[in-house]
């Protein structure tokens, strides 16, 4: 399945976004830190896609 430019940087906005509340909820700091750099990743990713919306 491809997805359009805009469908990609929302699939990496919300994953991030999933990645941050589960770095919040978790108990154990090894799984935070690594949910925080997983959300981190996923917000550069986001930031990389080049959307054209016009």
């Amino acid at each position: 399945m491809t997805r359009t430019a805009s469908e990609e940087r929302d699939y990496f906005l919300r994953r991030s976004a999933e990645h941050r509340d589960l770095a919040v909820k978790t108990a154990e700091s090894g799984n935070r830190v690594l949910h925080e750099q997983f959300a981190t990743l996923y917000a550069e990713r986001a930031a990389s896609v080049m959307v054209d919306d016009h």
